[in-house]
């Protein structure tokens, strides 16, 4: 039913009780249904209520009794409304309640009056029934009109708002003497009424008082236009009643309308529902009373709740300060507020510790705090503050001051917020420099993490239970090869990546991994974007929760492409050194690690060799040899580690074995194990020393044969001069004696004694090299060949020579063999000149490294002097480029160029002795170019 009755409810405030509607509805409805069905209610055999149309009714005495209980009951409830309402208006001060309630004390005036007039007390000039019915419809009217003008009065005040007490008891006084004025009015026309006018007499239709129709209306106007209006405006219990009084006001006019006769059923039953309309605001009054002294009570309570709160409160208060106070210690921060329209500032406790100012000294100023700041920084806080004021808003900025008792820097971060309420500023300053550091070492140990990661090439990884997004690290991008921005990373998507071969496994040892609830390891390929093949080694930790149900997991992936690699290129490394060790006759091959760890043994003679314990990898030095040896090994070891490569040979049990200790490097050329060759060279001992044996031999017959050639050398130059000594006397005393014939035979011996005596001399020079003992010491080139220059000076004018020379190195040599050298390399030059063509002679030297020089013999790490002699002679043919340094070897008869092919073999001798190399390259016609190669720094 309260669905039906929604039309009751407004949604601006106008909202009726449903239950008292519901009763005051039940109560005018019902004597309308028995009148409509003309039922009658006896008791005790007298007709209490009959409906029947009769013209005289049978019990006048009875009718007329209920009529008088009815209107006394109203005179009284009215009289008795009125006095409640004006006390709650000098309790509430409302000025509603009064009104209505002199509307009903006006009414009950009148209706005291018909009273009167049907107890037969009054007699007036016009006939009963009329004045019945005049003095009802004046009560009714008179009710009606004050309550539109009382009510409508009610929403004119609240219109203009008068609030002051005075202005409304005044106001209320006015109204009351109107009334009064207009009741008296009324009461002295009834009483002086002769006649009245045809509409209120009685008519002989159906309804008998036509006139109630304008009662009807008026109430109706009153309580569905006005009353709306005054609800909305005094929500109350009482005026959600006043309109209520509307229905049975209307059921009344309508009894009443159709009532025959006085003191009839429906007349009785118009007083009874009279009665109801003054019953109705004295209910709403009553109740507004009850209701504000019950509010009175629950505000009472609800005061005393709010003291005791508000002590609690206080007191909380109280402790949070306190709280406070220890939070801003515990904390390093203090508060702060300044008025924005004096700058005036308070500080708390805490501040004062937080910048390390005294209370005693120090007044809480802008001034003090910006002492603090750096210059910049000034500027900054003002504005920020001039700022918040200007918005009305917050900042929050940070700024590092300088604490002038510790002259330490520290950060501070200051935040302030606008209280428009009170207009000021208040705000907190909190000390960071420890989370700055802190901060700072964070950052700084994520820059090392990442780098370490980009360096060991090592990412991370999180998944967590319900997400099928999977966090990567920045690294672990870099390895798949792919872009942060533009993936979305999920188990779908990252199965793509992993090598068709290899996903089978990958996926079968994940799953096992989480229905086991175990951490797992795993190596599997990938296959980048680039369709580059990558190995990859994943270690993940699943993290359960108490219920042992996987909710995380954690772990890394490292690119081990270069290590897998590496280990492959290590397998077959280590084959090759175990195919090297066990192919190399009569050796063993060992090699120890930095731990001094054996990692490769392997050879014919390994069974051959004295070992502490049995031979196998992965045993350490000190449990494969005696201690004594393993010491020594142990010195080797650290030298071959250190980058020295070691060897020595050593007899055990008489067997003679050459051991070297080979650093081992890696592609980055750092050492990381040492190879120990163990060769067995007893027999090549042997055969050594029979060859030292045999060179000695040969050294002895050499020796001899080199004394031979020097004395046999000797020996020949005095029969020889004798034969010159001799030729020359016959030639000059007996030249006119002897023939023609004879002076050409003692020319011609002459010419072969001389050729001999040359011969003998290079013989002599050749020997000298072979045996000089004379030392090598600091030359200066360019010096010897300046000596050299001047020994040929008459043979260089002669032929009209040019030298030119750019030399300006020191070798190690012997002067006099240089000299010589250089001797026999330029008389060949000048020598060998082509006709009509003076010699040019051009000498350079420079120093090169012996990796830079092609020629057999040559050490790469050691540098060289290279002398260049370049001639423009006669040149020869590149086919004999090594026959000219052969001895006696000649490309041109004597009687074309003199010589005995002994000089270029002086030269080579020179050079070989000094560890050099000497080349010749010619054509003919186009001169020769010698280059000689002597060590930069020769011992």
């Amino acid at each position: 039913m309260t669905s039906n009755l929604s039309f009751l409810k407004s949604r601006k405030g106008f909202d009726i009780p449903i239950p008292y509607f519901i009763a005051i509805f039940t109560l005018c409805i019902f004597p309308f249904m028995l009148s409509v069905l003309r039922l009658d209610i006896d008791l005790l055999g007298y007709h209490i209520i009959s409906f029947e149309n009769n013209t005289i009714h049978r019990n006048m005495n009875v009718g007329k009794a209920f009529n008088t209980a009815w209107i006394l009951f109203s005179v009284a409830t009215g009289l008795f409304t009125c006095i409640l309402t004006l006390i709650d208006f000098k309790v509430k001060k409302d000025i509603a309640a009064p009104i209505i309630g002199l509307v009903l004390l006006c009414t009950a005036m009148i209706d005291l009056l018909h009273l009167i007039v049907a107890a037969d007390l009054i007699q007036l000039a016009i006939n009963d029934t009329d004045a019945l019915y005049i003095t009802w419809f004046a009560s009714r009217i008179l009710q009606v009109t004050f309550l539109i003008v009382g009510t409508g009065l009610i929403l004119v005040v609240k219109t203009k708002t008068i609030r002051k007490i005075e202005q409304k008891v005044k106001l209320l006084q006015s109204l009351t003497l109107i009334f009064a004025i207009i009741t008296v009015t009324v009461i002295y026309f009834l009483l002086t009424v002769k006649t009245l006018p045809d509409l209120l007499k009685t008519s002989n239709s159906f309804l008998i008082h036509p006139t109630e129709l304008i009662i009807i209306g008026l109430f109706f106007l009153w309580g569905s236009v006005i009353m709306p209006n005054v609800i909305k405006t005094y929500p109350s219990i009482f005026s959600q009643l006043l309109v209520l009084s509307m229905i049975p006001a209307i059921f009344a006019a309508v009894h009443m309308s159709i009532s025959t006769f006085p003191f009839d059923a429906n007349y009785n039953v118009a007083q009874f529902l009279r009665l109801i309309t003054y019953f109705i605001p004295l209910t709403g009054i009553s109740l507004n009373y009850s209701r504000s002294i019950s509010k009175q009570h629950h505000t009472n309570l609800k005061l005393d709740r709010e003291i005791q709160e508000k002590k609690k409160i206080q007191q909380n208060l109280e402790s949070r300060q306190n709280l406070l106070k220890y939070a801003e210690s515990m904390a390093n921060m203090g508060s702060w507020e300044m008025q924005t329209t004096t700058d005036k500032m308070i500080w708390s406790d805490a501040l004062y510790h937080v910048l390390n100012l005294n209370p005693q000294q120090t007044q809480p100023t802008l001034e003090a705090i910006l002492h603090l700041f750096q210059d910049d920084d000034k500027n900054n806080f003002k504005q920020a503050l001039q700022n918040c004021i200007k918005t009305q808003g917050s900042f929050q900025l940070e700024y590092q001051i300088t604490d002038h008792h510790t002259s330490k820097q520290r950060f501070l971060q200051i935040k302030g917020q606008y209280i428009q309420t009170e207009n000021k500023i208040i705000g907190t300053c909190l000390d960071v420099t420890k989370l700055k550091e802190a901060t700072f070492k964070l950052e700084q140990n994520e820059a090392i993490l990442k780098e370490a990661e980009s360096i060991s090439h090592n990412g991370s990884f999180e998944w967590n239970q319900g997400s099928s997004s999977i966090f990567w690290s920045d690294e672990l991008y870099r390895i798949h090869g792919l872009d942060p921005q533009n993936i979305k990373l999920d188990f779908g998507f990252y199965k793509t990546l992993i090598h068709p071969e290899d996903l089978k496994r990958c996926e079968s040892t994940v799953e096992k991994a989480f229905n086991l609830k175990r951490n797992f390891v795993i190596e599997y390929r990938i296959i980048k974007p680039d369709k580059e093949v990558r190995f990859l080694y994943g270690t993940a930790k699943i993290i359960i929760d108490k219920k042992t149900e996987a909710i995380k997991v954690l772990g890394t992936i490292q690119d081990i492409t270069e290590l897998k690699n590496t280990t492959i290129l290590l397998e077959k490394t280590e084959s090759i050194y175990k195919t090297i060790a066990k192919n190399v006759p009569d050796s063993a091959v060992m090699m120890f690690d930095k731990d001094y760890k054996l990692i490769l043994l392997d050879g014919p003679i390994v069974k051959d060799l004295n070992f502490k314990t049995q031979p196998q990898t992965g045993i350490f030095l000190p449990d494969l040899y005696h201690d004594e040896l393993a010491s020594k090994i142990k010195k080797s070891l650290d030298k071959a580690f250190a980058g020295l490569e070691v060897s020595f040979e050593k007899e055990e049990n008489n067997r003679f074995y050459k051991i070297d200790y080979v650093p081992v490097r890696n592609v980055a050329g750092e050492i990381f194990s040492v190879m120990v060759v163990k060769h067995d060279i007893s027999e090549i001992k042997a055969a050594q020393k029979d060859l030292e044996s045999k060179v000695d031999e040969l050294n002895r017959s050499n020796q001899d044969l080199e004394q031979f050639a020097y004395v046999a050398s000797h020996d020949l130059q005095e029969p020889l001069r004798k034969i010159r000594a001799f030729g020359d006397r016959l030639q000059n005393k007996y030249a006119q004696e002897i023939s023609e014939e004879g002076l050409d035979y003692i020319k011609r011996m002459q010419s072969a004694s001389e050729r001999m005596q040359t011969l003998i001399d290079d013989l002599l020079t050749y020997s000298r090299v072979t045996r000089g003992d004379e030392g090598f010491v600091e030359v200066d080139l360019h010096e010897q060949i300046q000596m050299t220059l001047e020994n040929l000076e008459f043979a260089i004018e002669k032929k009209g020579a040019t030298i030119d020379m750019m030399v300006n190195h020191t070798v190690k040599a012997i002067p006099g063999q240089i000299r010589q050298l250089f001797q026999n390399l330029f008389s060949n030059a000048i020598k060998f000149s082509r006709e009509n063509i003076a010699p040019v002679i051009e000498v350079k030297s420079e120093i090169i490294s012996g990796s830079l020089l092609h020629i057999p013999g040559v050490y790469p790490n050691k540098d060289y002097c290279v002398i260049k002699i370049k001639d423009n002679g006669i040149g020869f043919d590149p086919q004999y480029g090594d026959k000219i340094f052969a001895l006696f070897q000649r490309l041109h008869t004597r009687n074309e160029y003199e010589g005995t092919g002994i000089g270029l073999a002086v030269c080579k001798k020179i050079v070989e002795k000094h560890d050099g190399f000497i080349q010749a390259d010619s054509k003919p016609g186009e001169g020769t170019l010698f280059t000689i190669i002597l060590p930069y720094k020769a011992s």
